[in-house]
């Protein structure tokens, strides 16, 4: 972090808010496809529809909202999303219609397209470039850590309803009151840096957006799309596949709970980037994800999904912060909102074609799509890796080409 206690507390806010957002987040995400087909009657493929719905708005919205953010600054574009997190999770309780659904995540997408841009170049502007991996570690580690709590307190509230209407109803609840709460935070507390020695985004010719994706941007956009392809089948097949090997919503909870503890430790693996290559810290952690979704088809008992789960999240825990703070590197300063919306507008592309593949996939070869999120996952790699190998380029050679200057022109990829 750079030297000021205010720029710590600044980090320490950000993924206070992002613990609550991803808090109430998980407390959602491992049982809205069970209420949708066991409560709400929906089909598998109307439940891919409706995180469909979700991955559609992220898509078309963060390069927008990403080049706003640019423009107006990333506060106002925080708190703007996180209170559509909270008002998407609130109408979820209004209605068992899964059409209602589909439009409900469109919104909740909304406001992930406004946060996430916005909240990575936040983190980008109040670190220096020695410590910015491990800044991206700590918001990583908190987002899981409410990915852990999210969903225990989700089976708690389940458990009081019964299992029934009331038991999903107060999970949909929750997440919208702690959200809310997230969304009152960054406006009370969250103070924008100061941005001096340069003209500011709002004066400078604006980019076109293929003049920003340069070749280790586009390498980046693409490894971790491949990635993503997986994560958006997950979130439709991964708990009905489950419960159809016998799980109950217990042990389908849990899968979700060790997935996301050794994320916890990505502060640890962004210090590993700082130190070490940030490069082979990302290729080795997505490849050993990919390998994980291959293994997954292999085994039919749900206690053994206990143990690779959590060696797929270990293997992000170490990729993450190296990848984020890796994109930063290559990136010019003026325009990390935008380049943050064309990336999450790539892995959001991937996972919007998961979530439409994974229930036809799934019906079609069982486990096997998960073996074919495995494959597409290494293919990434080996498509990306020796684009990144390649571009051996400055900072100053990517601000060129945007025409855009920058003061941290020497900045290299690690090797």
């Amino acid at each position: 972090m750079r030297h000021r206690t205010g720029t710590r507390n600044q980090l320490a806010l950000i993924c206070l808010t992002d613990f609550l957002v991803w808090l109430g987040s998980g407390a959602i995400y491992p049982y809205l496809p069970v209420f949708l087909r066991e409560d709400a009657g929906a089909s598998l493929g109307m439940i891919g529809l409706v995180a469909g719905a979700y991955y559609v708005a992220v898509l078309a919205f963060s390069v927008p909202a990403g080049r706003l953010s640019d423009r107006v600054g990333r506060k106002p574009m925080l708190v703007a999303g996180t209170a559509l997190y909270a008002v998407s999770m609130l109408l979820f309780t209004l209605t068992k219609d899964p059409w209602l659904f589909v439009l409900f995540r469109a919104i909740e997408g909304l406001g992930a397209a406004a946060v996430v841009p916005a909240a990575l170049a936040f983190v980008a502007e109040i670190s220096s470039e020695e410590h910015r991996s491990r800044a991206y570690g700590w918001l990583t580690s908190a987002q899981y850590a409410g990915l852990i709590i999210g969903p225990a307190a989700a089976w708690a509230l389940l458990s009081l309803g019964s299992g029934g209407d009331y038991g999903f109803i107060g999970i949909f609840l929750f997440g919208s009151a702690i959200t809310a709460a997230a969304a009152v935070t960054l406006a009370v507390y969250l103070r924008e840096p100061d941005k001096t020695g340069g003209s500011p985004p709002h004066a400078m010719p604006r980019p076109p957006l293929r003049a920003l994706l340069s070749r280790p941007v586009a390498a980046i956009i693409l490894i971790v799309a491949t990635a993503e392809f997986a994560i958006g089948g997950f979130e439709v097949v991964w708990s009905i596949y489950l419960r159809d090997l016998g799980a109950s919503l217990a042990v389908v909870g849990l899968t979700w709970v060790l997935f996301s503890a050794p994320l916890l430790l990505s502060f640890l693996g962004g210090r590993l980037a700082d130190r070490h290559s940030r490069f082979a810290l990302m290729v080795a952690g997505f490849a050993v994800q990919a390998v994980c979704w291959l293994l997954v088809p292999i085994f039919h008992d749900p206690a053994v999904f206990l143990l690779i789960v959590p060696v797929d999240g270990l293997a992000l825990a170490l990729a993450f912060p190296a990848k984020q703070a890796l994109l930063v590197q290559v990136s010019p300063p003026p325009w990390l909102g935008t380049i943050q919306g064309m990336e999450q507008s790539g892995m959001q592309l991937a996972a919007l074609i998961g979530t439409v593949a994974a229930p036809l996939l799934y019906a079609w070869l069982g486990a096997g799509f998960f073996a074919i999120a495995g494959i597409v996952g290494l293919g990434g790699l080996l498509v990306g890796t020796p684009m990144l190998r390649r571009s051996r380029l400055t900072l100053r050679d990517v601000s060129s080409a945007a025409s855009v200057s920058s003061t941290d022109s020497e900045s290299r990829l690690d090797s």
